[in-house]
């Protein structure tokens, strides 16, 4: 079952954001009231907590650190929080990384260290490879079980066929170094929203409600997951609801069963930061 619509009709509200969340990434969930947020690369190593109304309530920063190129957020049920160091555009990088932190922690403290998950993707030989292989940058963090999914950032404008879709990649929810192996399971299906170059970018995704959620700079894809799914992600149906403005969305929280945030960062051209507040069918 497949529904497409526009999303201009189903926006609560677009709240500007403070300029210190001008290269916002990601969100996530704390509770009922507050929201998870962190910036871009090149940007302080703290996580920024919001209320609903996108009004920062503090900021914790991160010890043991740095932000190279942080791109998502991911929790899972014990609470905790998932930062993804995953930003790779040039292809060239060796030391990809998630931290992990408990996030009630983290609200209560100035200052936390965090557990660090180390990885290399299995099928990157050349740092960085030849033009039409470079399909390592990633901006989409997903956890589901105890696992964590990579989905990588495919400029499908510039590679060849076999590459144009996004990769999903996998690894353990835990501390150590890894090496991160392509999924064969639905979810690489999932992913696949378009083909149209930069709009169809994947650049954040979120689970939750037996949902998932894609985010590309155009368009939102909600997938309903079949109630028998276990290890992999069975989809019963989808429903795309498309941007009637292209801005730079970046990161994208299904908040409740029936609302969605999603975050933009400030483009020269296209506006921002702003937050967006969605209600689905």
């Amino acid at each position: 079952m497949h529904a497409f619509s526009a999303i201009s009709q189903r926006i609560v509200s677009r709240i500007k954001l403070d300029k210190s969340l001008n290269e916002i990434s990601g969100l996530e969930r704390l509770n009922d009231s507050i929201l998870i947020a962190i910036n871009d690369g090149g940007n302080l190593a703290e996580i920024i907590f919001l209320n609903t109304k996108g009004e920062i309530l503090k900021r914790t920063k991160i010890i043991n650190a740095k932000n190279n190129d942080w791109e998502d957020l991911a929790t899972d049920d014990l609470g905790n929080l998932y930062i993804s160091d995953s930003g790779n555009n040039s292809n060239n990088r060796q030391d990809l990384c998630i931290l992990k932190v408990n996030a009630q922690a983290a609200y209560k403290s100035d200052s936390i260290s965090t557990e660090k998950i180390f990885f290399k993707y299995s099928n990157q030989k050349a740092f960085p490879p030849p033009l039409n292989e470079q399909v390592f940058d990633c901006e989409a963090l997903l956890c589901r079980k105890d696992s964590l999914h990579l989905i990588t950032k495919i400029k499908a404008n510039i590679h060849g066929k076999e590459n144009r879709f996004p990769k999903d990649y996998v690894l353990p929810a835990l501390a150590g170094s890894y090496i991160a192996k392509e999924s064969h399971d639905s979810l690489n299906y999932l992913v696949r929203v378009g083909n149209k170059g930069i709009q169809d970018l994947v650049t954040s995704i979120d689970c939750r409600y037996e949902k998932v959620v894609v985010l590309t700079y155009s368009a939102i894809t909600v997938h309903s997951l079949a109630e028998n799914s276990n290890e992999a992600i069975f989809v019963e149906k989808h429903q795309k609801l498309r941007f009637k403005k292209l801005t730079q969305k970046e990161a994208v929280l299904l908040f409740s069963e029936k609302t969605i945030f999603v975050a933009s960062e400030k483009h020269k051209f296209l506006g921002g930061p702003y937050l967006y507040k969605i209600k689905l069918p």
